[in-house]
């Protein structure tokens, strides 16, 4: 396997890993959702509470499903290409959505940074 292959799987072990972890202590916390909305500073700050908690839900979701498409790579010891590629156009079209919701700088900057992520992964 490719040097590249390793570098994904291995980022989306750490990132589904990373986002499951934390939202899933925001869902559980009685404050979580102000410790939230410290790490998720894209949303517009005059956002309502409904939203936010609609926010963790998803990238707690998308969290679950980074983390399973990388280690179902590791478990097979073959990198999916076509899993990845999934998982990075079902996130990009959702940063996007996003993006055209809240029409909010920050929101649009996380759309174009998940959207050059799946074309970075399309070129290498």
């Amino acid at each position: 396997m490719s040097w590249k292959y390793e570098i994904f799987r291995a980022f989306f072990v750490a990132f589904g890993a990373f986002e499951v972890i934390s939202n899933g202590i925001f869902l559980i916390r009685k404050n979580g959702m102000e410790l939230a909305a410290r790490q998720h500073q894209e949303l517009p700050p005059d956002r309502k509470d409904s939203q936010f908690k609609a926010k963790v839900l998803c990238m707690f979701s998308f969290g679950v499903l980074f983390l399973l498409s990388g280690l179902y790579s590791y478990v097979t010891h073959t990198f999916h290409f076509k899993e990845a590629v999934f998982t990075l156009t079902i996130f990009a079209i959702y940063a996007i959505l996003e993006g055209c919701y809240y029409r909010y700088w920050k929101t649009i900057g996380f759309s174009c940074v998940s959207i050059l992520f799946l074309v970075l992964f399309l070129i290498i």
